[in-house]
């Protein structure tokens, strides 16, 4: 029996006896471990085992990516069977939900079982370094104080750990790069570093908030409440939220909102991992190291995708989608298996995503095609127009049938995306965005703090040297096909690239992806000014050696990399939070690890900042009464930043309550004034939003003639009549 078969039916075997109705200490634990492994890893290890020799880590994220894809085709088919048959078991629930992977799973064992040769004397070789236990665990100790920390923060606002656990994740890279001569430790400290960020920003709070994260989580929770799902409209058509998010809280019997704050941080590691397994393609191993801790260093990165789980997901399987178009190492059919899902795992996670992936193929082939004709010794594109051909007509097929006709919605959005966004006229989002930072009444470029100032400069820099660094390799790949620019190319060699991979000069898929990716960069400055995380997440995954290999010196050794690794420790230090809690107590791109102080003493604006990404657990019960209590039809007047939760409300009586703008009047006709956490600590009556983290407002009146009907403390409900 092959090893990779009797691991799975031992992981399908664990769990099945998790299912039996007994009380056993630490089941739970069992059930949460074996149930992740069968919807994450099984169903992929099996394949890549099957089909490849070795074991290594891009076959670890292949079996990772194809094992995520096949849970929601396998999620969303059982659906489709329920739906089209209208059978008297519905999917998502227990044990049925567990029953279907089991038995897909045991299915694809016996599958690769049956057609292993049993003569073939060919072993299956898990083929990873020596690793010294005592460093792993010395980076194992990195995200665990992160989670640690956290969570000191969200119970007991002690935020001393949180600040010592970044200073850690900033030097692990430093020590790493020049103490690991060999690389061996790169690829375990980039997932250290990774899922201590992600991980430390999704569970610092104490509800879901930032982002889509509170609607994707009332979609999924929607469907375990009916157990199935109906395709309709934008959130609702994409299974990466109403299939997965089900089926992984029902197979590890977790709740669905701890499956948000872990197992999507958990699956997005892999995509820094892949920036450098696919960097080192054609870099060097040190160019990869430093690409990956770049790409996860950068704030939106970790702050926004790790609560976004539609967004992250699509971007993880972009990620793998590049991944396996640039891998001639792969048999052609498992290659091209790879290509298929993958790209259907864009679609299915986000729409907009999915249409900013395929313009970037589309734009990539064409130039391929063109390159390969015109320049010498350049390779065609290992994307056939059979492909692309194949991408389009699955695009257009979701989008309009199996989405509830979301199409025009996408193409007329994306229109506009192209005309205002990726060039720089008055209406393009990076003008307007600049427009908006110089009207306000922030420091310079409209920053509201010093750490802003640097994330924005920081951001403009980044696109900088990434121009510069796709411009000398275009020069270099362009001078190998042309002749006459041999003297460009000697300079160039000499100067700036030596050594440069034989493969990025004739590699016409790569060269071109990454330019076709780059072409959305102005999106990352986008209306809401760096609130783009999504662009800087999915065109960084290919574009972040290019930076790297300006801010590195070749000529001279003494400097080497130090500029490149200098800039991303202080970049890290300034945009994680750090700086502004520790030193600066300015408006912080992360104020919830300053919490406390900003609630009892912080500016307006620290605390308009705060409220943007922080849910208090007196708001969700005041929602909570609110529709529990109020009249049917009842009129609430709330500000601009009033927060009403009302997703994690579980009881049978739901008010249709109207709400209104308060208009600062505190004796209108009757009704119901709902003052939120928000309104009444920063006591601003906010009436309009100018743009990112600034509004115009008056003072809260007193609501001296107006009866407290509840209060939370922070929270308020007035009553006028």
């Amino acid at each position: 029996m092959p090893t990779a078969v009797r691991l799975s039916l031992f992981v399908l075997g664990v769990h099945l006896l998790t299912l039996l109705p007994v009380d056993i200490p630490g089941l739970s634990v069992v059930q949460a471990v074996s149930g992740f492994l069968i919807l994450s890893f099984v169903p992929g290890y099996l394949l890549v085992s099957y089909v490849l020799d070795e074991f290594t880590l891009a076959g670890f994220l292949y079996a990772v990516g194809f094992s995520v894809a096949f849970s929601m085709f396998l999620g969303s088919a059982a659906n489709l069977l329920y739906l089209g048959f209208d059978t008297a078991v519905v999917p998502f629930e227990q044990p049925t939900m567990s029953i279907i992977y089991l038995w897909a799973s045991a299915m694809l064992s016996i599958l690769v079982w049956t057609l292993t040769d049993p003569n073939d004397v060919r072993t299956f070789t898990v083929k990873f370094p020596d690793y010294d236990v005592r460093i792993l665990t010395l980076l194992a100790l990195v995200p665990t104080f992160a989670i640690t920390g956290a969570m000191f923060i969200n119970r007991y606002a002690f935020n001393e750990l949180t600040l010592f656990t970044i200073v850690c994740i900033a030097l692990v890279p430093v020590f790493v790069y020049y103490f690991d001569d060999r690389g061996r430790y790169y690829p375990i400290a980039i997932a250290a570093i990774s899922s201590a960020l992600l991980l430390q920003n999704t569970v610092i709070t104490t509800y879901l908030r930032g982002g889509d994260a509170t609607r994707e989580f009332a979609r999924a929770n929607f469907v375990l409440q009916n157990g199935f799902w109906i395709p309709a409209g934008t959130f609702g058509s994409m299974p990466r939220i109403v299939t997965l998010q089900p089926a992984y809280s029902l197979l590890t019997d977790v709740s669905l909102f701890w499956v948000f704050k872990l197992v999507h941080p958990i699956l997005f590691v892999t995509v820094p991992l892949i920036t450098y397994v696919l960097t080192a393609r054609y870099f060097s191993k040190d160019i990869a190291f430093l690409s990956a801790t770049l790409y996860i260093f950068l704030p939106r990165t970790y702050q926004i995708i790790s609560r976004n789980t539609r967004t992250g997901a699509a971007i993880m399987f972009t990620a793998l989608l590049l991944f396996v178009v640039l891998d001639t190492d792969l048999p052609t059919r498992l290659r091209q298996l790879f290509v298929i899902t993958f790209f259907i795992g864009v679609l299915m996670s986000h729409y907009g995503v999915s249409t900013l992936v395929v313009f970037a193929l589309f734009v990539a082939y064409v130039v391929n095609t063109l390159a390969a004709y015109l320049l010498d010794g350049k390779r065609f594109s290992n994307l056939s127009l059979r492909n692309m051909a194949l991408f389009g007509v699955l695009f257009f097929v979701w989008y309009e049938y199996m989405t509830d006709g979301i199409y025009d919605f996408l193409t007329m959005s994306f229109y506009n995306q192209i005309s205002d966004a990726l060039f720089f006229t008055q209406g393009s989002t990076a003008v307007r965005s600049i427009n908006l930072a110089t009207e306000s009444t922030g420091g310079a470029f409209g920053m509201p703090s010093a750490s802003y100032e640097v994330m924005f400069i920081g951001h403009l820099l980044l696109g900088v040297f990434t121009s510069i660094g796709i411009s000398l390799v275009y020069l270099r790949y362009f001078g190998d096909g042309i002749p006459y620019r041999l003297d460009i190319q000697r300079w160039i060699d000499r100067n700036v690239l030596p050594g440069l991979s034989d493969d990025v000069l004739e590699d016409s898929d790569y060269v071109h992806l990454v330019v076709g990716m780059f072409l959305f960069f102005p999106l990352s400055f986008g209306p809401q000014v760096l609130s783009a995380g999504r662009t800087f997440a999915l065109v960084m995954v290919i574009v972040a050696p290019f930076p790297i290999l300006v801010l590195r010196s070749m000529r001279f050794e003494r400097i080497g990399s130090k500029p490149a690794v200098v800039l991303m420790v202080a970049f890290l230090l300034v945009t994680s939070g750090f700086v502004s809690a520790a030193a600066t107590h300015d408006v912080s791109p992360q104020p919830i690890i300053d919490g406390e102080r900003i609630v009892e003493s912080g500016s307006t604006t620290e605390q308009f900042a705060y409220y943007a990404g922080y849910t208090s657990r007196n708001t969700v019960t005041a929602s909570n009464f609110l529709i529990a209590y109020l009249p049917d039809g009842a009129n609430a007047e709330v500000t601009t930043v009033s927060q009403f939760i009302p997703y994690f409300y579980e009881g049978n009586r739901r008010a249709n309550i109207q709400f209104s703008r308060f208009d600062g009047s505190t004796k209108n006709a009757e009704g119901y004034t709902y003052l939120s956490e928000p309104d009444t600590v920063t006591g601003k009556n906010t009436q309009s939003f100018l743009g990112f983290v600034f509004y115009t407002y008056d003072p809260l009146p007193a609501f001296d003639e107006s009866n407290t009907v509840y209060t939370t403390g922070h929270d308020r409900v007035h009553y006028n009549g």
